[in-house]
């Protein structure tokens, strides 16, 4: 992996605001949140790292910031070690003390990584309490060499077909590049009138959209992630708890940089035994209780074949879903219990029950989210996308997740413009091979064989959400601003809503519109908002 290099100016600025110059994994330190927000927010569209994009912030001008003025007590010995010790009797006191271990939810650590694989981030935004963004597949081409090479794999009997099979998958996926650009220009041409930036951002985006699918899970992404210290101590614990060797490694990584930000409130990040060995417990009875075979029981591993695999399946409802939501509307402003509150309201006709919940959503504006009693509502659904979407949806992180391995056996998406390009051949084709490969890894290296699938392959998981959110996801995921397959998942929700808790559907903004350049409205409405901002700032 070629290193990236700096000046010796560059790196005398960087060194006040990121815990280490050579590593991929650093703290970002010594600046204003708002800028923080800022840089964060730029991993999504720019191909640059975050050393580089803060460079450019710094540079740019427009931060009142004198960096020549900046304390930096990381970089002072004497300061550290006072530090430390004063965080250290802090700490002593009172989180070993008094058991107030949330104390350190009071410091948050800022962490970037430039080089991560997708499967990675996968399972860091497992934790519910962060927050995260993460490198676009859908507003940046990837580079055929940023891959993550698992070392078990490369010093494996497998590791020629391994290379083999990523560089077909990066090859395919650079050649079909302007083969899509070409066919989706002539479907999809400028309207007359329309703002040109705005056009190419939309067709760059689906255009993406398209090719995405050929990227496998392995592919280095960047991402942006804030944990409170408790969180982050959580979070390294699962990490390097975990059968993977990148897991590991970039657990210890987020230690050594997050200590030099929050030296104290770390120490328990550690391997955790219970973690592990349940873990791995729970995969061999497994094993055992489980006889049904996926190869034999799944009808529908076919290539692109759905017919035998329900995409959105409901799982568990949440009986008098409607009353439980209703009474606990009217529990938050009455004196009684919930039981005498919920008594009342089953025995009420349905019309006063409509007329209760439509009172309390009707003012909602485009931007105002339910109010909390819809919490108490719970719905859970098996869902079957294609990696990607599985990628997008899992960052709706209030729901509960339980997440399978990544595996090949329910097939994979085949984008319909791959087809009418007449490109299906050549795309089978690299699916397969990359299939055929994972099979011979899977029994041995189960983990590690993940990194070589497609993001075309489908995946299953299990998600019980609350009525709530629920509404937001789908509000959010209907749009035709996102990607298809989201999409679909999303308008899917809701037919499963409709049917089990029809007042509730009601109420959940869904969008069926369709549109092909879907991200066309928003990039106009984007480049509208900064010619504004442009016309405002200019001197």
């Amino acid at each position: 992996m070629e290193k990236e290099v700096f000046t010796e100016e560059e790196i005398k600025l960087l060194k006040k605001h990121v815990t280490n110059i050579d590593d991929p994994i650093y703290c970002i330190k010594n600046l204003p949140e708002e800028v923080v927000a800022v840089l964060f927010a730029y991993v999504s569209r720019s191909p640059n790292s975050f050393k580089r994009n803060l460079l450019r912030l710094l540079g740019s001008g427009d931060l009142d910031l004198d960096v020549n003025k900046i304390n930096d007590m990381y970089s002072n010995t004497d300061n550290m070690a006072e530090a430390k010790q004063k965080a250290m009797k802090f700490h002593e006191k009172w989180v070993v003390g008094y058991g107030h271990g949330s104390v350190a939810e009071h410091a948050s650590i800022k962490f970037a990584c430039d080089k991560i694989s997708i499967v990675a981030t996968k399972i860091l935004e497992d934790n519910r309490l962060g927050s995260y963004t993460e490198k676009s597949t859908r507003y940046q081409v990837f580079d055929k060499n940023v891959f993550y090479w698992d070392p078990k794999l490369m010093s494996s009997e497998f590791q020629g077909e391994v290379r083999e099979v990523v560089h077909l998958l990066f090859d395919t996926y650079e050649k079909f590049l302007p083969i899509i650009t070409e066919f989706v220009k002539k479907k999809n041409p400028i309207p007359e009138g329309i703002n040109e930036r705005a056009y190419e951002n939309s067709l760059k985006a689906k255009i993406c959209d398209i090719i995405r699918y050929l990227l496998p899970a392995g592919t280095l992404t960047a991402m942006g992630f804030t944990f409170n210290a408790r969180v982050a101590e959580h979070a390294i614990c699962k990490l390097l708890s975990h059968p993977s060797t990148e897991a590991q490694e970039v657990g210890k990584r987020m230690v050594e940089e997050g200590s030099k930000v929050c030296p104290t409130l770390l120490r328990f990040a550690n391997y955790n035994k219970f973690i592990h060995d349940t873990n791995k417990k729970m995969r061999e009875i497994t094993k055992e209780v489980i006889k049904g075979n996926i190869q034999t029981t799944l009808s529908g591993n076919k290539t692109g074949d759905m017919t035998q695999i329900t995409p959105v399946k409901t799982i568990f409802v949440d009986e008098d879903a409607e009353d439980k939501v209703i009474a606990a509307i009217l529990y938050e402003h009455s004196q009684l219990s919930y039981n005498d509150v919920f008594a009342e309201v089953k025995a009420l006709p349905t019309e006063e029950k409509e007329k209760i919940f439509d009172e309390y959503l009707k003012r909602r504006g485009p931007f105002d989210r339910p109010q909390r009693a819809l919490e108490h509502a719970f719905f859970t659904t098996e869902v079957v996308c294609d990696y990607g979407a599985f990628r997008d949806i899992q960052r709706h992180r209030m729901n509960t997740q339980t997440n399978t391995l990544f595996c090949t056996h329910l097939g994979y998406d085949v984008p319909e413009e791959i087809v009418e390009a007449g490109l299906k051949q050549e795309y089978v084709n690299a699916m397969e091979k990359a299939k055929a490969l994972f099979e011979k890894l899977e029994e041995k290296y189960p983990y590690e064989a993940q990194y070589i699938i497609p993001l075309a392959f489908r995946v299953r998981v299990l998600f019980k959400w609350n009525v709530r959110e629920l509404e937001h996801f789908i509000r959010l995921r209907s749009s035709v601003q996102g990607h298809i397959s989201y999409i679909n998942i999303a308008r899917l929700c809701w037919a499963e809503v409709e049917k089990k808790y029809p007042l509730f559907s009601k109420y959940i903004t869904l969008n069926m519109d369709e549109e092909y350049l879907g991200r066309l409205r928003a990039e106009i409405k984007t480049q509208e908002k900064m010619d504004e901002v442009k016309e405002k700032y200019s001197d």
